[in-house]
């Protein structure tokens, strides 16, 4: 079974789960001798909790097969410990009991100067609210601090401190893990499955977590994030480039493409399965390089690199790099490729040094430029 046909069973188990669940718990609601009894709503409240978790669950195992980082295409400037403070408030409504009596599970310190930062606001809400309900259900009967700091290099310090000294380093452990190389434990894989996405999603946001312990403190959990990030999502550095080249692969075969996504590990890698998607996302957003396959449905490679040149010249845009990826005889590709406008060609499969030979004068030139 392929990624494209699992991603699909997934999207349909989480409807059906879903719509049963709603339909069941609706009914429930039209039980007035059992609703208004303080222990059924106490029992009911508690399935409910449960029902979502195993719901965020199966969405998550989605989005990390996915690879979708959930990436906001835009960014703002916002206060960063109103937002936190907003999340934190939301995940102590919900903690349970009842109001009068319900405790914080989350306190968040005051900081002397606002922090502003511009960032992808709607991704940092999505990965505080994964890292501190974690935080918060993996420390039972204990309350979990946040603080908020930044540093002279442009970046910004969400630090979570759990009760249990062991927490910290856990929960660092788990998002910056190689999905390849783990070894799921049934209690775990929820909470292991949700810090997984945080750290996808922490990634495409251009941040890090870390495990930290200064003297004299108990170890926290510390989120870095840049102050600045630019437009199309890409984390800035002083000199205001990209850290990581931008680079579409346009690759209907879902094999070829992760291969090559994994050796591009290091970039912004964007997919296209078809010519004509290709050519949209081009029109749409600047690209530092463009990889191109051959044999796609529809307009084949040589076709969308036509059109992408004619769309260039048309709207006099600069010329993106586009290297043709093929496994034809080289003959072929140096004629076709040629004719069509590419940049360059490599042969199926590619080699990591091949990579390198065409990522380097990229890079070389873009930080001539800057």
């Amino acid at each position: 079974m392929n990624r494209e046909a699992i991603l699909s069973l997934l999207d349909h188990l989480c409807n059906e789960a879903r719509n049963a669940m709603h339909a069941s718990y609706g009914l429930m609601e039209f039980q007035p001798e059992m609703v208004n009894g303080l222990e059924w709503r106490a029992y009911l409240d508690a399935s409910r909790s449960s029902a979502d978790r195993f719901l965020q669950t199966i969405d998550d195992m989605r989005e990390m097969l996915s690879g979708n980082t959930g990436e906001a295409t835009s960014v703002e400037e916002f206060d960063l410990l109103k937002c936190v403070n907003e999340t934190a408030g939301l995940l102590n409504m919900t903690s349970g009991g009842s109001a009068a009596d319900r405790v914080p599970r989350l306190t968040v310190e005051s900081v002397e100067e606002s922090i502003r930062i511009r960032q992808n606001r709607q991704a940092l809400e999505h990965v505080l609210l994964r890292v501190l309900n974690l935080a918060v259900k993996l420390s039972p009967g204990g309350t979990v601090r946040v603080s908020l700091s930044a540093s002279e290099l442009e970046r910004v310090c969400i630090a979570i401190t759990p009760p249990d000294v062991r927490l910290a380093g856990r929960l660092a452990g788990w998002i910056n893990a190689d999905v390849e190389q783990l070894n799921f434990h049934e209690n775990d894989v929820p909470s292991l499955v949700a810090a997984l996405v945080v750290g996808r999603r922490l990634q495409a946001m251009g941040g890090k977590a870390e495990s930290t312990c200064y003297p004299d403190e108990a170890p926290s959990l510390a989120l870095y994030l840049p102050r600045h990030i630019g437009e199309a999502g890409e984390s800035l550095n002083p000199s205001g480039t990209s850290k990581r080249l931008r680079v579409l692969i346009a690759e209907d075969c879902d094999e070829s493409y992760v291969l090559t996504e994994l050796l591009l590990r290091d970039e912004c890698v964007d997919r296209a399965q078809c010519g004509l998607e290709a050519i949209e996302k081009v029109t749409q957003r600047r690209y530092d390089l463009i990889f191109m396959d051959v044999h796609m449905p529809g307009l084949d490679g040589y076709e969308t690199i036509r059109s992408i040149r004619q769309w260039e010249t048309q709207f006099a845009n600069a010329r993106t790099p586009i290297v043709v990826l093929s496994s034809d005889d080289i003959a072929t590709q140096k004629r076709c490729a040629a004719q069509a406008g590419c940049s360059g060609f490599l042969r199926k499969p590619i080699r990591q040094a091949d990579l390198v030979d065409v990522l380097q004068p990229l890079r070389a030139t873009r930080d001539l430029v800057a």
